[in-house]
């Protein structure tokens, strides 16, 4: 066997991998970790305080910024690339940290501290928004944020392989912890539906007046975000993390895409399929923030349902979501996790097509709104059963493996949002459907980038 490795250290990680492989084959599969019910669930509980702040950040930061906090759209776009590239930087850095120093919970329990702290300020509905020390008190505040977001995201994701070495477990374990974050999701628009005016003349455009309902909407995310945290850690037993025989399991079934033919059996990080896999987590990130980025401002430039469906259009997206996740289970065993992914890109290649083509009324709306969540529910937590299969049962590997993944969407998305926000058409008569076209455009495209990359990597995916 012949490698090509530049980097001393991937050479190095692939001699211990090919080592411990041969090791492995000497011995006979031990049984399969399981994982308890109660297990599941205080797993799916860490990662909603993330959840929540999440959706609040990508639904309503633009159009919190520049209709309440009276920002120009270059710079919320501007701010918005922040916090991206941010959280892209700290990415890497937490996977090392992650797999190399204390604890993962301690990791969890940082980055969660470090949000609680900053998130509430972003939404402060803070006085002359021109001034200086409020731009730094912005910028700080979004940088904090990030930092800490990235912990939890990474420490919470590296846990999967550390708790199961079975691949059926590892991607019940993704649907679970997606499933989640749609109803944390759901969680921020009915919370938003209930605080926000209802009254349409009051709602279709919002202004500096509702600052305080968005600064009452963040207080109440984080009380709940706090509170699934604090669960989360007393009901994960740390030992379930920490003490994992990586020789128990399935090591065939691991190794599955590793093992490859067409790959040669090269290292599982000196091998082009781990940037390819990332791409298609790349295109399911880039299709879902950027719709959930774009879908309010849509909705706002139909002028359909009033203000509140700003609340209720996101409300039945994720929805759709959460129904596809549950569904995807079932569908995973009988058409394999290349069929998956491919529905989902048609989906979402379908919801751009209705956006551009459909028509501004309500039904459209919400029927767009269905196939933006459905699509991408299915591409993200394909995409992620897939990378915790290029990890198979080295999960001392697992953090820095999702790092690598989710760093270059974290860029991409930002660059994506300041590059529309900069060219943004400033005089509605002249482009009045600037957000319809951006929103069936970043739809089509993202799904069109998962789709070439799902071409490329298919001999390798069940």
């Amino acid at each position: 066997m012949h490698l090509r490795v530049k980097h001393p250290g991937i050479a190095s990680s692939i001699k211990t991998n090919l080592e411990m492989e041969n090791t492995e084959e000497q011995q006979p599969p031990l049984f399969e970790r399981r994982v308890s019910t109660l297990t599941k669930i205080a797993y799916a509980l860490g990662h909603i305080f993330n959840d929540l702040t999440a959706a609040m950040w990508f639904s309503y930061t633009l159009i919190y910024f520049q209709r309440v906090a009276l920002l120009e759209p270059i710079t919320a776009g501007s701010l918005l690339l922040l916090g991206q590239i941010v959280d892209a930087l700290m990415t890497p850095v937490f996977g090392v940290l992650v797999d190399r120093y204390l604890r993962k919970k301690i990791w969890h329990i940082i980055g969660s501290v470090m949000v609680t702290l900053s998130f509430p300020i972003i939404f402060g509905g803070f006085a002359q928004p021109s001034s200086t020390a409020v731009m730094l008190l912005y910028i700080s505040s979004i940088t904090v944020f990030q930092i800490g977001w990235a912990a939890v995201q990474i420490s919470h994701l590296s846990m999967i392989p550390a708790l199961t070495n079975s691949l059926l477990a590892r991607a019940d374990l993704t649907a679970i912890r997606y499933s989640a974050q749609v109803g944390a999701a759901i969680a921020v628009f009915v919370v938003a539906w209930i605080v926000l005016p209802t009254n349409e003349e009051a709602v279709v455009r919002l202004d500096r007046q509702d600052s305080y309902k968005f600064r009452n909407i963040v207080l109440t995310l984080t009380a709940i975000g706090l509170a699934t945290t604090v669960l989360f850690h007393v009901f994960l037993k740390a030992d379930l993390l920490e003490n994992f025989d990586l020789n128990k399991g399935n090591v065939e079934e691991a190794r599955r895409l590793i093992n490859n033919s067409q790959n040669d059996r090269s290292s599982w990080l000196g091998t082009t399929i781990l940037l390819r896999v990332a791409m298609l987590y790349v295109a399911s990130r880039l299709f879902i923030t950027l719709a959930t980025v774009y879908l309010p401002l849509y909705i706002e430039e139909t002028d359909v349902d009033g203000k509140e469906a700003l609340a209720t259009v996101p409300l039945v997206s994720y929805t759709s979501s959460f129904v596809a996740a549950l569904l995807l289970k079932y569908i995973n065993k009988s058409c394999g996790t290349k069929i998956c992914y491919l529905l989902g890109t048609l989906i979402g290649i379908l919801s751009g097509v209705v956006t551009e083509y459909g028509g501004n009324s309500a039904i459209i709306i919400y029927v767009v709104a269905i196939l933006i969540g459905s699509g991408s529910s299915i591409t993200m937590i394909t995409a992620l059963s897939v990378t915790a299969e290029i990890i198979g049962p080295r999960t001392e590997r697992s953090a820095i493996v999702y790092s690598i993944v989710t760093f270059l969407d974290k860029v991409v998305t930002g660059l994506v949002v300041i590059f529309i926000e900069k060219w943004r058409c400033m005089e509605p008569e002249l482009c009045p459907s600037y957000n319809r076209d951006t929103l069936a455009l970043v739809c089509v495209l993202s799904m069109s980038i998962g789709l070439v990359t799902l071409l490329s990597i298919s001999r390798c995916l069940g």
